[in-house]
């Protein structure tokens, strides 16, 4: 069997990547690489006969067969994954290159300079954060600044025009009266003191030095090497430009790869007239090898980003006390801030007789055997192309009501028959959301006493908890913002917190994120993998989605936003009062940004007993838009589940560098665990038990709704989903809270 190989073909007007096992690969689609090593003795005179002699090389190699690849490509199975069709280009590095960084790049002469007067590891001793601040100050006034040598001189270098130099002046001087007046030397703080007091900040003046000359020698790497300097070692990968454009993946400046030039100590250059990379070094030939195979690598990671996602809809067989043959469609809730009109669908029609009972029963077996084997086949291809996906990645099974954007439905038919709606929500082109509120009807009293029932199913997450009823909450908020320098711009900061160890009654920062809103960033492709199984005779369906989250760029995170995060704190409640059953404001709301809209989240967290690595989440999400600043003006509740091992391995890809891959394997098993915690047989044993699983989950959830009273007839069930909303950055759609009328059908 040859190798694979990427070949790329036209099919009804749609770019669609498939793999090929013909060895016979025309130019253009080679994804191989040779090295070209330059040794004294080879070294000509001339440029000319240097240039010469590259290009005989590049014709011998277009020439002759390609060198096969260390490692296969993807296979993609087009039969399970939608065409590869690109919607805008994709790319590899959200930081583009502005005209002064090029110009610094090109060893073009600095514009302006500034002397803060005092050294530069004086007034910020950690080198990292230093050089993200000056970053962040150039990305945003469109200037570069880079210290002049070491860090204990005061001068920086300033690149780009005459006006940005004058304004990248004047926010460096702000900076440097925000930080406040350094400590000095004298009898009283005595130099053995002050080094102390620098380590316990983490950072020591030898490390601070070291780490300084480290970074300076690994930015030289950025910029274009000396006219006319010749290096040892040379590597070339030609680059499949016709399919793949290199500008749109890596930036003008090749900016993405700047991370493996400072790395491996090499100069990298491409040449769009030759189609090929060049990698420089003098240090080591291994070096060379490891840039070009991450550069071939990055072929992977594009592949896995020009995918469309992978959207499939599921209609559960009905409960046979609640089957029904037709079903139609309700005027749901508006969407997203775009405000979508949806559909709602339920069944309808007569309930089947008792004589059609048992060969309904009989399908509705062989019905769910065929979703879960279409299901775990989805799940399976869809994880075999994302280890070279880089960013964070989140699996979670959301639940919550099911409602229609676009789907296939006959003009004028009030109904459909059962058998025909499941097959016309499988066609392409069908969009569908989770409405994360689960239109819990009870007061917060009653539906945690559910919980502590559910002793069955659920066991407390925390060791040495004995019951459920002593489960603790979590505390959370979202605020939504406008951005301080684009008023149009909204963003989303998310803070969690955790129970302070010192102050049992207390609450401390855990995580804070930062994130864009509205049209997604550069580097967020659209959600990998959402699968649906949708119940009709429930108002509740779930959702299986791996979604890719991406913060806000550190360089678009301003002071005022850093100062808002500071400042957003947890408030301890009155004595009287239990926040997790009245919704009472346990956050600070800082003053210095303007807030559209503030978000409380409770969550109360349970494991599950059958597999203790499932946590269940109840959240109950609180708005603050009343009178009262304090109590909650609505009200939602949602619902989660996901593997703790889902994490770990999807975070592996947070922490990847360009052209590398996560190290979990790609398949169903590692993710989808038997109940005795093994990952090995039939790669369906654990995702038929998640299966049972989630029929247990969502009976609970089911019970969790008519808890208190007689269980609601359909139409209820409808009337309330159609007071919902969407909301939330991985409940249902991800947008703002609405609640809006419904409405009118199209």
């Amino acid at each position: 069997m040859g190798d694979d190989y990427l070949r790329v073909r036209e099919k009804e007007n749609a770019k669609e990547w498939q793999m090929t096992e013909d060895a016979g690969v025309h130019k253009g689609n080679v994804f191989n690489y040779f090295n070209l090593y330059v040794d004294d003795d080879q070294t000509s005179d001339s440029a000319a006969e240097d240039s010469a002699r590259l290009q005989s090389k590049v014709s011998a190699l277009s020439a002759r067969p390609p060198i096969p690849s260390r490692t296969p490509l993807p296979r993609v199975n087009p039969k399970i994954t939608s065409a590869f069709v690109k919607k805008r280009p994709i790319t590899l590095t959200a930081r583009r290159d502005n005209a002064a960084k090029v110009a610094w790049r090109h060893n073009q002469q600095a514009t302006s300079s500034c002397d803060l007067g005092v050294a530069l590891k004086l007034i910020e001793p950690n080198v990292a954060k230093l050089h993200h601040i000056l970053e962040e100050i150039g990305v945003r006034l469109g200037s570069f600044i880079q210290p002049q040598g070491s860090l204990n001189r005061s001068l920086l270098l300033i690149w780009g025009s005459l006006e940005q130099a004058q304004l990248t002046v004047e926010e460096l001087e702000l900076w440097r009266q925000r930080t406040g007046r350094p400590p000095t030397f004298n009898e009283s703080n005595r130099p053995e003191r002050f080094v102390k007091m620098f380590s316990e900040l983490g950072v020591s003046y030898a490390h601070d030095e070291k780490d300084a000359k480290r970074n300076a020698m690994r930015q030289r790497y950025q910029k274009q090497p000396e006219s006319g300097r010749r290096f040892q070692f040379n590597g070339y990968f030609m680059w499949p430009n016709n399919e793949i454009k290199a500008i749109e993946l890596f930036g003008p400046n090749c900016e993405a790869l700047d991370p493996l030039r400072m790395d491996n100590k090499a100069y990298i250059s491409f040449d769009p007239a030759r189609s090929l990379f060049t990698v420089r070094t003098d240090n080591d030939e291994d070096k060379v090898n490891q840039v070009i195979q991450r550069i071939e690598n990055t072929i992977r990671e594009y592949v896995a980003r020009d995918h469309r996602p992978l959207v499939l809809f599921l209609v559960e067989p009905p409960r046979l006390d609640e089957h029904r043959t037709l079903v139609q469609t309700t005027p749901g809730p508006l969407l997203g801030p775009n405000r979508t009109p949806s559909r709602i669908p339920l069944l309808t029609g007569s309930k089947l007789q008792s004589r059609s009972l048992a060969d309904c029963e009989r399908g509705n077996k062989s019905w769910r055997s065929k979703n879960g084997a279409i299901m775990g086949t989805a799940v399976h291809r869809v994880l075999e192309r994302i280890p070279n996906y880089r960013g964070h990645l989140r699996m979670r099974v959301n639940i919550g009501s099911f409602a229609l954007v676009r789907y296939k439905w006959t003009p004028g038919a009030p109904s459909v028959a059962l058998e025909k709606f499941a097959t016309d929500v499988q066609q392409t082109g069908t969009k569908g959301a989770i409405i994360r509120d689960l239109q819990l009807q009870h007061t917060p009293e009653d539906i945690l006493e559910a919980c502590y029932h559910a002793d069955h199913l659920f066991q407390p997450i925390e060791s040495g908890m004995k019951s459920l009823r002593h489960v603790r909450p979590h505390y959370g908020a979202l605020y939504y913002l406008r951005h301080p320098e684009k008023a149009e711009e909204m963003v989303q900061l998310e803070i969690d917190l955790k129970a302070n160890d010192a102050d049992p009654g207390s609450f401390e920062g855990a995580k804070a994120q930062w994130k864009k809103r509205g049209k997604p960033d550069v580097l967020a492709q659209a959600p990998p993998m959402e699968v649906y199984s949708v119940r009709l005779h429930n108002g509740l369906s779930w959702q299986l989605k791996i979604s890719a989250e991406t913060s806000l760029d550190p360089n678009r995170i301003t002071p005022q936003m850093q100062d808002f995060t500071k400042s957003v704190a947890y408030r301890r409640p009155p004595p009287t009062v239990n926040p997790a059953l009245s919704g009472y404001k346990v956050f600070t709301t800082p003053p210095n940004l303007r807030i559209v809209g503030m978000e409380q989240k409770t969550t109360f967290r349970y494991s599950f007993k059958a597999q203790p690595q499932f946590v269940f989440e109840l959240t109950r999400y609180d708005e603050y838009n009343g009178n009262d600043p304090c109590l909650p003006s609505s009200t939602q509740w949602a619902a989660i589940l996901y593997d703790r091992e889902w994490d770990e391995k999807l975070g592996e890809n947070l922490k990847l560098g360009v052209g590398e891959a996560a190290s979990w394997t790609p398949q169903v098993n590692p993710f989808f665990k038997r109940g005795d915690g093994s990952a090995t047989g039939s790669s369906g044993e654990g995702f038929a038990e998640f299966l049972l699983h989630m029929e247990s989950v969502m009976s609970f959830v089911d019970r969790l709704q008519s808890t208190g009273q007689e269980s609601r007839e359909t139409s209820n069930k409808v009337s309330g989903v159609l007071q919902g909303a969407s909301s939330d950055n991985e409940h249902g759609t991800g947008q703002p809270v609405v609640r809006l009328p419904p409405a009118a059908s199209k």
